[in-house]
């Protein structure tokens, strides 16, 4: 039964109501992170790119993969040969960036040693205690967490645990915790709760990119900013993976950083967007923007072209020049458009890129250029 007083409040609360609806959004005073990830393995890369090839001044972040988990002795970390590299703190520092150790990525086995870390207290306390070591002995700033990807229910609360036991390890502000996190929390990423893991971090990295690949059925576009009806998969975009986390599942949009891949792929057994693949896993492949896909634009007999409602441009070859295919990528034109998109008409957190190395040709990165210059016009 109504209370004889609560009609008092009726008008009052209607108001406020209508003042919070309507009125508009105030943007976020936080800078606009520009994160990027930094592979130990790309000095091995021709042409190398190394922690001397950084532009430190172009970003707010890095995330520096991958510290391993030990899958012989769970709870323990491995230290690949390359990994630690003091240059690239002291130079990251000396710009006034931060530096992560991102820890997993998409290997199955580190999956696997995640939920055996994850499942047990004692376990995560020795693996969390590892972790800590490591951070404070090589002047990192904090940790990212790449756990591709929990797949039992028991993993999601055992996640947040881990999760809670990094935080409580890596208090705040003093140290920084993040995450990265699927593209779509419905599918293959329903295994994190991320409602209840956003409070514990710092900010989360969506992995909007890998919309189409070697595991799909067509050719399509790997990061799409806007969904195309003619997407024979509809798998989505950036568009609606952030905004899906932020209006759906709550995360605050200040700590949700957007992902841009500096990789494409090639389906060499295709030659049309949307083209049925009988044979994707075969004759797809990643390529680097830098120095696999820059070359073959407009030549070689690749043409551009560019999809008006994805926004996203792909190459064509008919066979003409070369092989056969299509490839999709993404260039600075598109790049822009999604930093505008995500920091401008939306006012997310910030922005990221798989990584740094790939859009590297031997002596300048134009995608970074463009995410950088993108980013500045949304600082305030």
């Amino acid at each position: 039964m109504r209370s004889p007083s609560a009609h008092r409040f009726v008008v009052p609360a209607l108001v406020i109501c209508m003042i919070v609806l309507f009125a508009p959004r105030v943007a976020s005073a936080a800078p606009k992170r520009l994160l990027a990830y930094y592979t130990f393995w790309s000095k091995w890369n021709t042409p190398p790119y190394s922690a001397e090839h950084i532009p430190y001044d172009k970003l707010t972040h890095i995330a520096h993969a991958f510290l391993l988990l030990d899958k012989s002795k769970i709870g323990s970390i491995k230290v690949d040969d390359g990994l630690i590299e003091p240059l690239l703190i002291t130079n990251a520092h000396a710009a006034g960036v931060k530096v992560l150790i991102s820890i997993g990525g998409g290997d199955p086995a580190q999956a696997h040693a995640f939920r055996k870390i994850a499942a047990d207290p004692a376990i995560r306390a020795n693996f969390v205690r590892n972790v800590y070591n490591f951070v404070v002995a090589n002047g990192y700033d904090g940790v990212d967490i790449d756990w591709e990807i929990p797949v039992d229910p028991k993993d999601t609360s055992n996640c947040i645990m881990l999760m809670q036991d990094l935080r409580n390890q890596f208090p705040a502000p003093q140290f920084l915790l993040s995450m990265a996190i699927p593209a779509d929390p419905r599918s293959w990423g329903s295994g994190f709760d991320v409602p209840a893991l956003a409070p514990l971090l710092d900010f989360i990295n969506v992995m909007t990119y890998d919309f189409y690949g070697p595991w799909s059925a067509h050719a399509g576009l790997n990061s799409p900013l806007f969904q195309d009806g003619a997407d024979p998969e509809q798998v989505g975009s950036i568009k609606t993976s952030m905004n899906l986390y932020a209006q759906i599942y709550g995360v605050p949009r200040e700590k949700l950083n957007m992902g841009t891949a500096f990789y494409g792929y090639e389906f060499v057994s295709t030659q049309r967007l949307w083209d049925a693949c009988s044979d994707c896993g075969n004759t797809t492949f990643s390529v680097n923007y830098g120095t696999d896909v820059k070359p073959r634009i407009d030549s070689m007999g690749w043409a551009r072209h560019r999809d008006p409602v994805a926004k996203s441009p792909y190459l064509l070859n008919e066979g003409t020049g070369g092989q056969p295919g299509f490839i999709t990528y993404d260039d600075a034109q598109s790049t822009t458009k999604k930093v505008n998109y995500v920091l401008g008409d939306r006012d997310f957190g910030g922005v990221f890129m798989w990584s740094l190395d790939a859009d590297y040709d031997g002596s300048s990165q134009d995608l970074l250029d463009a995410m950088y210059d993108a980013v500045q016009r949304h600082q305030r």
